[in-house]
């Protein structure tokens, strides 16, 4: 088994770590900077799996992917940024909440998944007419995968 203990302590113990730890204020600004930058990720992420599932009646896929993309990689840069800062104000503690385990491997699940989606959404559908059903599967399960990072980040606060 890998141990990661030295690891999680070795950015527990960063300066910035610890500014973000004895500041009054830098945890609560990056809690709020993590909320925003959940809002600009998975807000367009549903709004384009809705479009795949047909629930939403916008023009096509393609148009949509291209107004709602950049702003999931402006929300994802936010929330990556801010977490890895909140990660490392008590890296130790993180690292054991399995909460924030199972987050981490929902986050990775949800990014095979929309790699997987663009790479088979490129080949056979165009974005325009009838979406095949196995994107329609893979849209539905992006909600549920993002869904459930949210509830996972959110029990960080309750599990020990």
């Amino acid at each position: 088994m890998i141990e990661f203990e030295p690891l999680l302590r070795a950015i527990h113990d960063l300066p910035l770590s610890e500014f973000v730890r004895g500041s009054v204020w830098a945890y609560p600004i990056l809690e709020m900077l993590h909320l925003v930058g959940l809002g600009l990720l998975f807000g367009p992420i549903v709004i384009f799996d809705l479009r795949i599932l047909g629930v939403i009646r916008i023009s096509g896929a393609a148009t949509v992917a291209s107004l709602l993309l950049p702003w999931v990689w402006i929300g994802f840069a936010i929330n990556a940024t801010s977490g890895l800062l909140l990660f490392g104000s008590d890296a130790l503690e993180f690292g054991d909440n399995p909460a924030f385990q199972v987050k981490m491997g929902l986050i990775f699940a949800s990014g095979l998944n929309a790699a997987i989606f663009q790479l088979r959404a490129q080949q056979p559908y165009d974005g325009v007419g009838p979406v095949p059903t196995s994107l329609r599967f893979q849209a539905a399960l992006s909600i549920i995968l993002w869904l459930s990072v949210i509830v996972a980040g959110r029990l960080i606060a309750y599990v020990a």
